[in-house]
C-alpha cells in the first residue's frame, strides 16, 4: 500500500490547517499540489506563499504554466 504524501495549507485569516494530497508528476520525479487542487479547497486563493515569497507555479519547457 502506498502512502499518500500531504502538503498542509493555511488561509492567512486562519489558524485551521487544510492538508491536500499531492500528485505524482513522472516529468519532474517529484510530488506537487495543482493548483486547482488548492482553489478547490480555498476558493479565493489568489497565490501560495511559504513566508514572505510567493511559491511560483510548475512550468512546462516554454514556461507555460
Amino acid at each position: 500500500m502506498s502512502q499518500t504524501l500531504l502538503q498542509a495549507f493555511w488561509a492567512e485569516s486562519s489558524t485551521t490547517v487544510t492538508s491536500i494530497p499531492t500528485r505524482y508528476d513522472p516529468k519532474i520525479g517529484q510530488h506537487i499540489v495543482c493548483w486547482k487542487d488548492i482553489q478547490r479547497c480555498f476558493k479565493d486563493a489568489l497565490c501560495v506563499m511559504d513566508g514572505e515569497a510567493s511559491v511560483l507555479f510548475l512550468t512546462d519547457g516554454n514556461l507555460e504554466e
